[in-house]
């Protein structure tokens, strides 16, 4: 069994989500959709900060 060739899709969002993205594509020289690929590729960052002794 094959997966399916990708396809174009069409995701609405809100006005200030799509700040963001028209910002980072301008930040990266990129397009809306080239923004939207690189924050999916970002690694996550933990929301609470790990108390390391060794620090």
């Amino acid at each position: 069994m094959t997966n399916p060739a990708g396809g174009r899709r069409t995701i609405e969002v809100d006005a200030d989500v799509y700040e963001v993205l028209a910002s980072t594509a301008t930040t990266r020289n990129t397009d809306v959709n080239g923004a939207l690929r690189y924050l999916i590729e970002v690694p996550p960052v933990p929301a609470a900060r790990t108390d390391n002794e060794d620090e």
